[in-house]
């Protein structure tokens, strides 16, 4: 495996890419940052370390932040104003989107727009790739399209060098995400779980694609403010039910960190994958394993976006993929080593899947990983 024979290079080439990166931001007289996040904290911290001072970050909460976050001006996001002589730096993981909405207006975009990827809660040295070699290894042998390898090679190599090249010709559109038309046909009538569900887009795009007429979803979202979002706009629309809980591995009540994006999560570190999260309100939810609510009814698919709970829903879903061997779509880079972990976990399961992994963006996030029952 490529990754491995110049895994001792990986440390140069990181190093030369941080430095091409801040040489090509210290030639702006401006620099913004675009996005609250997590990112933007850890973007802040490494423009300092290096001297180079922010004008003010763009963000569609402002008034939350009275103006001000971390000592620097907060700005209304706005497309018709931005400075082409200033650096714009992006520190959310929509770099691919916001770069189709600028190109038009700003043909050179590529000049002047940028990425900063500081997305895990922890970042490991290249010794870490060494101690799980032979995970990563058996799960890469394990995949079953040349793609696949080749992206799941650059995804690692990209989550420790952050260089956008790593990765930019490799990622599909972002509205594709688990609906890939090469794997479409594999969706059959049936019991569909939707964990995490945010907006019910997965359920949406879904009926968009295929006759979903004569099938069932299950739609888990623990944020009350979306769980109603959901209930008011699918009205009769869908054979579904939605449950207003978090699945994991036990039953419990947990407090929830109830976010006005999509990041909600649970508190509890074991299963979540943030920092303290800056516009979080706290909550309280109950959690169930999905082998308990299913019973014994028969399961299909499972879309899994959990926020970093993905290892601990796949332990309370255990008896069900062995019984049913469904679809499964999977989130697998909210945490570090979730890229290989999960893969790893349902591989242990005995199931004969095919595995695939598709990536959606122009950042660590939305790397999926696509178990096909064969």
């Amino acid at each position: 495996m490529e990754l491995f024979k110049d895994i001792e290079l990986l440390d140069k080439e990181k190093e030369e890419y941080v430095n091409t990166f801040l040489n090509q931001i210290r030639k702006f007289d401006s620099v913004y940052l675009w996005g609250i996040s997590e990112s933007c904290d850890e973007a802040i911290l490494f423009f300092q370390e290096h001297n180079i001072a922010i004008k003010g970050i763009y963000d569609g909460r402002d008034e939350e932040y009275n103006h001000i976050y971390k000592g620097i001006p907060v700005l209304p996001q706005t497309f018709d104003e931005l400075d082409p002589n200033s650096a714009i730096v992006v520190t959310i993981s929509y770099y691919d989107l916001f770069r189709t909405k600028l190109i038009d207006k700003y043909p050179n975009i590529d000049d002047f727009l940028f990425v900063y990827d500081g997305y895990f809660v922890e970042n490991k040295d290249i010794s870490y790739y060494k101690d799980n070699k032979d995970i990563i290894i058996k799960n890469y042998e394990a995949l079953a399209d040349d793609y696949s390898k080749e992206l799941y090679n650059a995804v690692l190599k990209y989550r420790y060098v952050r260089n956008p090249k790593l990765i930019k010709d490799l990622y599909h559109p972002r509205i594709t995400c688990y609906l890939d038309d090469e794997f479409i046909n594999n969706y059959k009538d049936g019991l569909y779980i939707d964990a995490g569900s945010y907006n019910a887009d997965f359920v949406t795009s879904l009926s968009e694609k295929v006759d979903v007429s004569n099938s069932k979803f299950y739609i888990f979202e623990p944020n009350k403010i979306f769980y109603d979002n959901i209930v008011n706009s699918l009205g009769n629309s869908f054979n579904y039910k939605a449950f207003n809980v978090a699945l994991c591995d036990k039953e419990d009540r947990m407090r929830f960190l109830k976010l006005q994006s999509s990041t909600s999560h649970l508190e509890n570190k074991k299963y979540n994958a943030y920092h303290d999260t800056v516009d979080s309100t706290i909550d309280y939810v109950d959690t169930k394993t999905l082998d308990s609510v299913v019973g014994d009814e028969k399961v299909t698919g499972i879309k899994i976006d959990i926020e970093g709970s993905e290892a601990s829903m796949l332990l309370g879903a255990t008896n069900t993929i062995k019984r049913d061997k469904p679809i499964i779509l999977l989130s697998i880079y909210h945490r570090w080593d979730d890229l290989f972990k999960l893969q790893e976990y349902i591989m242990s399961l005995g199931v004969n899947y095919k595995y695939y992994i598709r990536h959606y963006s122009l950042s660590v996030a939305k790397t999926i990983l696509y178990c096909i029952p064969e």
